[in-house]
Parts: structure tokens; sequence; C-alpha cells
């Protein structure tokens, strides 16, 4: 069903109903006209099958609270219709050819999908951030106070692993500090590390992780820039008629 034949079809006309008819109301008008023009009642009749398929589209759009809404929506021609249409103009832009891009967010179901959709990456995004610092943090303590030593990059259970010696002789398997960028240490290679000397498994590089940190930044902000402009637009659906 696509909103040209919204703007042109009268679907309460169509059902015989009232504008605020409710459900119940509608959904008994259907079942009897469906009874009615339903082609096996009459067979010979091609104009109650027309009509038939017309009630039943009606349905389809009306019986529907969400559908419904924003049938009624399109149908009142409120003048924030002209300004959304401006303002896509603006936005939207033009494709290949001269035509104009679809308009996103078309119903209110899909503007609250954007919101909801926006207010989960917002989180995370929150989330995110909060990860970041607590491990810049964790490193730089970790550099502080940590215990100097160097450690083998070696491969166990198809993963990479640092291996090395304490300053009392106690033999460490520590787990590999994410890292991102290039220049990851080949296995079988030293890498000077500080390790926690309350808990060794606990280790640092001591190589500067400014890629690590700048990778994992662009993901939060990313997160955050994306679910408020998706919260923004869904609002702003809401607010305004289809």
């Amino acid at each position: 069903m696509t909103t040209r034949e919204w703007s042109t079809v009268d679907y309460y006309d169509v059902l015989g109903v009232a504008r605020d008819a409710s459900p119940a109301t509608i959904l008994t008008r259907y079942r009897a006209l469906a009874r009615e023009l339903h082609p096996d009642a009459r067979p010979a009749d091609p104009e109650s099958a027309e009509r038939f398929k017309k009630v039943t589209a009606a349905y389809r759009v009306l019986g529907d609270a969400d559908t419904r809404a924003d049938y009624d929506h399109h149908r009142s021609g409120v003048a924030d219709r002209e300004l959304l249409r401006r303002s896509d103009a603006k936005t939207v832009g033009v494709g290949a050819g001269g035509q104009r891009a679809p308009r996103l967010l078309t119903t209110r179901r899909s503007a609250r999908w954007a919101v909801a959709g926006g207010v989960v990456c917002f989180a995370l995004g929150i989330v995110a951030s909060t990860l970041v610092v607590a491990l810049q943090r964790h490193d730089a303590e970790l550099k502080r106070r940590g215990v100097a030593a160097i450690a083998t990059v070696v491969e166990r259970d198809g993963g990479r692993r640092l291996e090395f010696t304490t300053a009392d002789g106690t033999v460490v398997d520590a787990k590999e500090p994410l890292k991102t960028g290039t220049g990851r240490a080949t296995v079988g290679s030293e890498v000077d590390i500080r390790y926690d000397p309350d808990d060794p498994s606990e280790v640092v590089t001591t190589e500067g992780k400014g890629a690590r940190n700048i990778t994992l930044w662009i993901v939060a902000v990313k997160l955050l820039v994306g679910g408020v402009f998706f919260v923004v637009l869904g609002a702003r659906r809401l607010r305004l008629a289809f």
C-alpha cells in the first residue's frame, strides 16, 4: 500500500464507517462487506469482486492501529507537510539521473524505531567511552607502578600470549594486551612490558597506545553521534505529519 494511494482513496468511505469509528466497528463492517462481496458469493459479478478487493485494502489500513494512525496523519493535510518536503529537498538530495532519493522514515512506526535505535546507540557510545577511559587509566597506572620485564610472544591454542619470568623467578603466561594498527610483534619476538607485582598476569607493553586509543575513541564517538542523529531524526518525524 503506497502513500500515493492514501492521498486519493478514502478508506473510511470505502468501508462506510465514520472517521472516529472504533476498531470493533471497523472489523464488524469489514466482515459484513466481505461476506456480501466475496467472489464465492457472487461468482458472476465482476464489480463485486473489484469492490471486495477495495474493501480488503481498506481494512488492511484501518484494521491496524499504527497503519491507521499513519493514514490519518497523511490525510490530515497539516501545514507542516510542505515544510517537511522543503527540508527533505535540502537534506535528501537528488540521485542519479535527476531522480530524488526516497525519503526515510515514512511512517510513525519507523520513526519510533529510529528513536529507539538512537537511544541504544547513544547508550553503547557511553559504555564504549567509559571502557576506553578505564583502559587508558589501567595502562597508565600499570606503567607507573608495574615491574619491568622482557616477554616473549608465543602462540598457544590459536591465540597469542606473552611469556616472561618475574623478579622472583616465576614463569608467567599472560594474555597479550589489546592492540590496533600496524607494527604487531611477530611470534617469537621479545617485547618490553611492565607487570602488576600483585597479579603478574596483568601486563602492559611499554610501546605507545596512541593508535589503539584513537581507534577505540572513533568507535565511541560514532556511536554517540549516530545515536543523537537517529533520536533527533525520529523525534522530528514523529512531530511532523507524514
